[in-house]
């Protein structure tokens, strides 16, 4: 089979970043507003940046939605608690957060060391004709 119909676009992004544009390149999938894609971006690059030193999933996730870390998101991203958790309830309505763990269909595979993340779309044209 041939593969030279692949388009490739390399794009540079810090660690913190890549949770962003990830959200940005799936946004058809999850039709988040912008203020609810900042706030699931920090909560994604917290939930990786600790799963390096919790093992156990239920202490991460506390951890994830603890209050300090909370508090870190919102200085982050210059919002009040009430914005802010106003955001979360409508993740939370959308199941992008249930049970205080976010949808591991939102999570990026990524590994702990990553260097690289790649998103592979794969469309499938179908000739109604």
């Amino acid at each position: 089979m041939k593969m030279n119909n692949i388009k490739t676009a390399n794009l540079n992004v810090s660690l913190k970043d890549l949770f962003s544009r990830w959200l940005d390149i799936t946004k058809a999938f999850h039709k988040l507003n912008n203020q609810e894609q900042q706030v699931l971006a920090l909560l994604l690059y917290y939930q990786y940046v600790l799963k390096k030193d919790i093992t156990n999933n239920k202490i991460l996730w506390k951890i994830v939605f603890d209050y300090d870390t909370k508090l870190k998101i919102k200085e982050e991203l210059n919002m009040n608690d009430s914005v802010f958790q106003n955001n979360l309830t409508h993740l939370r309505k959308k199941n992008i957060i249930i049970n205080n763990e976010i949808n591991p269909y939102f999570i990026p595979e990524l590994t702990n060391d990553a260097k690289n993340f790649k998103v592979i779309f794969n469309f499938n044209i179908i000739d109604n004709e």
